[in-house]
C-alpha cells in the first residue's frame, strides 16, 4: 500500500491526536483496536504510527521522512512492519502462528515491530483463540493493531486486551476534496460520490476508479424493476449479480448484461441505500438539500409516490443486513436471493 504520513490523513484528527499523546507520554499499549467503517484511514493511520514510533528524528509525533527508517516506508521495505489480511475468506490459524514466530525475535532495525491485522473480525475461531494467547503475553518491542468495523464481531476477551481508537466517517466535503486531488474529478461529481460513499474515502476512490457514475443508473434501474417482475425473475436477477445465473444475456459487444464483480456489490448496496434514504427524505418532507442523488430528483419523487414510510425503513434495514452478511462472507447467493424477494415484497405493499 502507499505510505501516507499523519499529516496527509484526512478527517481523523481526533484519533491521530490520541495516538500522538500516547507517543509523547511513552505510554504505548501492546495492542490497539482501530474501529471504523472501511476506507476511513485505519490502515493508513496504523502505518503512519509505525513510521512515527520508529523514526530516529521524530518531531511533534510525525516521522521526519529523511532518516533510514522513514525512507524505507514509502517502498514498503521497512522490515519491522507487517500487514496481515484474510487468506481468501478468513484469517487462519497458520497466519497467527506465523505472527507469533516473528514476534519471538527482536525487531530487526527499528525500536518496535508493528503488526497490522486488517479485517480482524475474519479470524477463524481457532485463529482468534490462538491470537488471544498472543495478546496475553506479547514479547517486548511489539505492537499489534487490529482493524475492525464492528468490535462485537471479535471475541470479547480480545477486545478487552486492546486500546480502542475510534475512526469517524469522513465529512462529505473532505471526501470530495480528496477525490478532486487524487482523481482530478470536477467538484459536483466528486461531491456526489462522497455523499454515496457514506464517509469512506476508500469507497469513494473505488467508485471513481470503476466508472461508478456510469453504472449507478444500471444499479437503480435494476432496483426499480423489482416492482414489475415475477419472483422467478427476481431470483434470476440475484444470481446475475452473484455471477451464478445459468442463462446469461449479452449486449452487442458480447458482455454480460447486468453482471457485476463481487467487489462491486458493496457499491451496489451503497447506491440502493442512498436511493431509499432519498425516498424516505422525500416521503417525510425533509429538506431537499440533504438528498444524495440530487441530479435524479425528479426520478426520486416519482419512485417515492405511494411508498409507505415503514416499508422504506424496512428496506434500508434489509440492505444493511445484506452488507453485513457480505462482509462476513456468508452465503452470497442465498443472501442476494432473499434480499431481492424481500425488497420486491415491500415494493408490492407500497401502493
Amino acid at each position: 500500500m502507499d505510505f501516507i504520513p499523519f499529516s496527509q490523513i484526512i478527517g481523523q484528527e481526533k484519533a491521530i491526536q490520541f495516538l500522538k499523546r500516547a507517543m509523547a507520554q511513552e505510554k504505548l499499549p501492546h495492542a490497539y483496536l482501530f474501529v471504523g467503517i472501511h476506507g476511513v484511514g485505519k490502515t493508513s493511520t496504523a502505518v503512519a504510527l509505525a513510521q512515527a514510533i520508529n523514526c530516529t528524528e521524530s518531531k511533534n509525533g510525525e516521522g521526519c521522512g529523511k532518516c533510514i527508517s522513514c525512507r524505507q516506508f514509502p517502498g514498503g521495505n521497512f522490515p519491522d512492519l507487517r500487514i496481515v489480511e484474510p487468506d481468501g475468506q478468513f484469517i487462519r490459524i497458520e497466519q497467527i502462528r506465523e505472527i507469533d514466530r516473528g514476534m519471538s525475535f527482536k525487531p530487526l532495525s527499528g525500536r518496535y515491530r508493528v503488526v497490522i491485522v486488517r479485517r480482524a473480525e475474519m479470524m477463524t475461531p481457532e485463529a482468534a483463540n490462538a491470537f488471544l494467547k498472543t495478546l496475553e503475553e506479547p514479547p517486548p518491542g511489539n505492537i499489534l493493531i487490529l482493524n475492525v468495523t464492528e468490535p462485537r464481531d471479535l471475541l470479547p476477551t480480545v477486545v478487552s486486551r486492546c486500546q480502542k481508537v475510534g475512526f469517524r466517517p469522513i465529512p462529505a466535503s473532505l471526501v470530495a476534496q480528496g477525490l478532486t486531488e487524487k482523481m482530478s474529478l470536477d467538484h459536483e461529481k466528486a461531491l456526489l460520490l462522497a455523499r454515496i460513499a457514506e464517509g469512506s474515502l476508500g469507497r469513494a476512490l473505488a467508485m471513481g476508479e470503476k466508472g461508478f457514475l456510469g453504472k449507478r443508473h444500471e444499479y437503480i434501474s435494476s432496483l426499480l424493476s423489482l416492482r414489475n417482475i415475477s419472483e422467478t425473475e427476481a431470483l434470476e436477477m440475484a444470481l446475475r449479480f452473484t455471477g451464478k445465473e445459468k442463462k446469461k444475456e449479452h449486449d452487442e459487444k458480447g458482455e454480460e448484461i447486468g453482471k457485476i464483480e463481487k467487489e462491486e456489490i458493496p457499491l451496489l448496496f451503497g447506491v440502493w441505500k442512498s436511493w431509499y434514504r432519498d425516498m424516505l427524505l422525500i416521503r417525510s418532507e425533509g429538506s431537499e438539500d440533504k438528498i444524495i442523488n440530487r441530479d435524479l430528483c425528479l426520478e426520486l419523487k416519482k419512485a417515492a409516490e405511494g411508498f409507505k414510510i415503514k416499508n422504506l425503513i424496512s428496506s434500508l434495514l434489509l440492505i444493511d443486513q445484506g452488507e453485513s452478511d457480505f462482509l462476513h462472507s456468508r452465503n452470497l447467493d442465498l443472501m442476494m436471493e432473499n434480499l431481492m424477494l424481500d425488497l420486491r415484497r415491500l415494493m408490492g405493499e407500497a401502493g
